[in-house]
């Protein structure tokens, strides 16, 4: 459903992303994990097609240098790390720019197969007692899951999501995840960007391990994060009872 082949990302003449290769299926969910600075939002921009890129991405099998912005949109929707929203919008209305590629409007305005989305989007991001709520009244977790109900309101087969748990109390954090997990059972697919290994290793049935750019483990949670790359790569190791701790030499 999504590939990248030898994907790279040069800014300001460094190579933040190094001939990065996968693809995934239907239904799959990937945890995109790694070090900060390793080059994992810039991976999710470059899929978007924020960023400029190296080598080839695929959607849905068509090459997405040949989709019109439309078009791209159609096939991804992407939850960026960070997400301003400049208009003091009701959580509604924002929940509702998911759907905006085929029904630009405000929630009222919308027809009833798009607004019945928008609730269901929210009711799956335990967002719909905020619906009527001001956005920039809600607290930073709050204000997260209207943002999931706006990515999850998106028909969009493709789903990027960059730290979509920041914020989240571990109840909405587990909530999300669940959701995620459903989303991927349904038939989409989904790139997730985590910090949380655990919680990656949990959810998702495949990691993909990033380290200076580069793509260095891809697989099952206890193939790719194997004790050598968890030493390697993150400088933790497993200790008493299998809890994560920092490695020290």
């Amino acid at each position: 459903m999504i590939s990248a082949e030898h994907l790279t990302v040069t800014l300001n003449g460094r190579a933040v992303v190094r001939d990065v290769s996968f693809w995934l299926n239907t239904g799959e969910m990937a945890a995109l994990v790694g070090p900060n600075g390793a080059g994992k939002s810039t991976v999710l921009k470059a899929l978007s097609g924020v960023l400029p890129s190296g080598g080839e991405v695929r959607i849905g099998g068509a090459p997405a240098d040949k989709l019109t912005v439309r078009g791209r949109a159609e096939r991804l929707a992407w939850l960026p790390q960070t997400r301003p929203v400049a208009w003091n919008l009701m959580a509604a209305d924002v929940a509702a720019l998911g759907r905006f590629g085929g029904a630009p409007g405000p929630f009222d305005a919308m027809g009833e197969t798009d607004r019945a989305a928008v609730r269901a989007a929210l009711e799956k991001a335990d967002a719909a007692q905020l619906a009527e709520r001001p956005f920039q009244a809600l607290s930073g977790g709050e204000q997260a899951r209207v943002h999931l109900a706006r990515l999850l309101a998106s028909p969009a087969p493709v789903l990027l999501l960059d730290e979509p748990c920041a914020a989240l109390d571990i109840a909405h954090q587990l909530l999300l995840m669940a959701a995620l997990q459903a989303e991927a059972e349904a038939g989409r697919t989904l790139i997730v960007v985590l910090h949380d290994l655990e919680l990656a290793a949990r959810f998702c049935p495949r990691i993909l391990v990033m380290q200076d750019g580069a793509l260095v483990a891809d697989g099952a949670p206890e193939a790719a994060l194997s004790a050598p790359t968890l030493g390697d790569v993150f400088g933790v190791r497993r200790g008493a009872g299998g809890r994560l701790e920092r490695a020290v030499p």
